[in-house]
């Protein structure tokens, strides 16, 4: 790793949004698991977080990435997706690689995670 590296100014507003998305997520997941046990309402926190991580940052990326490019974009959350361009500049134009994934990863991931909230909270047999 590179010895001058540093945590650039604008990465903080990325990093309240990944945070209060983490907070939001743990306070729903233990909201919908009130009554359950203690594994249950981990995996309710987790997948509830889960699922905001993919509808709300890995979406807009994806329309982001569809309608233009994220460097052109002003938008806050293009800030947490030019951060991470830094590592990798395939997350700033439209490589059709990262964006059909990120597709699959709001689709499948995203949907999958809102099943198994439902299947947590109502219990389900398919839950496990």
């Amino acid at each position: 790793m590179r010895g001058d590296w540093e945590l650039g100014a604008a990465a903080g507003g990325p990093l309240l949004l990944c945070a209060a998305l983490l907070a939001v997520g743990c306070a729903l997941g233990l909201r919908l698991g009130r009554g359950l046990g203690a594994a249950d309402r981990g995996a309710l926190a987790w997948l509830c977080f889960d699922a905001l991580v993919h509808f709300a940052l890995e979406g807009p990326f994806v329309y982001l990435s569809l309608v233009g490019n994220i460097t052109d974009s002003d938008a806050l959350i293009a800030s947490l997706w030019k951060e991470y361009g830094k590592a990798d500049a395939r997350w700033l134009y439209l490589d059709p690689t990262i964006v059909s994934l990120e597709i699959l990863t709001v689709v499948l991931g995203g949907f999958l995670a809102l099943v198994l909230i439902y299947a947590i909270v109502k219990g389900k047999h398919y839950r496990f």
